[in-house]
């Protein structure tokens, strides 16, 4: 069974959301903006896995009414990042290895796939914003011994460098998958490599792709982004094998 985190979650400190204006354009904005919020919460381990997920408590947190809650937790029962069990209502769904293993083998077959048509299609506009995107990560990337935790700006950065590899290839509705799909491992990045010197082994395969990319060696990039995925599912299996989590 998974390590359960502390089941209950505080919510000493509200999350105020601004409330918008009337009308029926207003309500789908104030959803929207709830639904982003407790997604961002799921994914950053704010909300830990088999937390649970009391619309009295969200609503505290938030400091809106119920309606746009429960909107939003269906949402994300959708994503699977929230479950619903009978007469206990929700909690955020626990860390599952089966799922993390389907999640990195989706990205490891689409997003070299992408990176390639980006090498083939993408201009000049496209290599700059792969420039511009490592340029801002770099200073932040992992370095030997480094003992601070992950936070929210480098996974911004991360993320971005990770996007932009693939923006050049012309399928955006791919494109918008993957991003759905890195933003969900993010989650599991936070369990397993809870510092930034324990993803140390990353940085070269980030200074690598944005060598490869900006000299359009195609092969060669496609090869280091495989290798990258890889090594990154492994890492975090390896936090599931060693007890850290357990079996969904």
């Amino acid at each position: 069974m998974i390590k359960r985190h502390k089941a209950e979650v505080e919510f000493m400190v509200p999350h105020a959301l601004p409330l918008g204006g009337a009308g029926d354009g207003a309500a789908e904005t104030l959803t929207s903006t709830v639904r982003h919020a407790l997604r961002r919460d799921v994914l950053t381990l704010a909300l830990p896995p088999g937390a649970r997920l009391s619309i009295r408590d969200l609503r505290l947190r938030y400091d809106v009414g119920a309606t746009p809650i429960r909107e939003a937790l269906w949402s994300l029962l959708g994503e699977g990042l929230v479950v619903v069990e009978p007469q206990m209502g929700f909690r955020v769904a626990e860390a599952d290895r089966d799922r993390l293993v389907g999640l990195m083998l989706l990205r490891q077959r689409m997003e070299p796939w992408l990176l390639g048509k980006a090498l083939e299609l993408g201009g000049p506009a496209w290599l700059r914003s792969v420039e511009r995107a490592y340029a801002e990560f770099e200073p932040l990337d992992s370095k030997v011994g480094d003992l601070r935790p992950i936070d929210e700006r480098w996974e911004t950065l991360h993320r971005a460098f990770h996007i932009s590899l693939v923006e050049g290839s012309g399928v955006p509705t791919l494109v918008q998958a993957v991003a759905h799909w890195y933003a969900e491992t993010d989650r599991y990045r936070r369990l397993a490599s809870p510092n930034l010197g324990a993803t140390v082994g990353a940085k070269g395969d980030h200074d690598e792709l944005c060598e490869l990319v900006m000299a359009g060696a195609a092969a060669e990039a496609v090869a280091v982004l495989e290798r990258h995925i890889r090594d990154t599912a492994e890492r975090h299996l390896d936090y599931f094998d060693a007890g850290g989590v357990g079996d969904g």
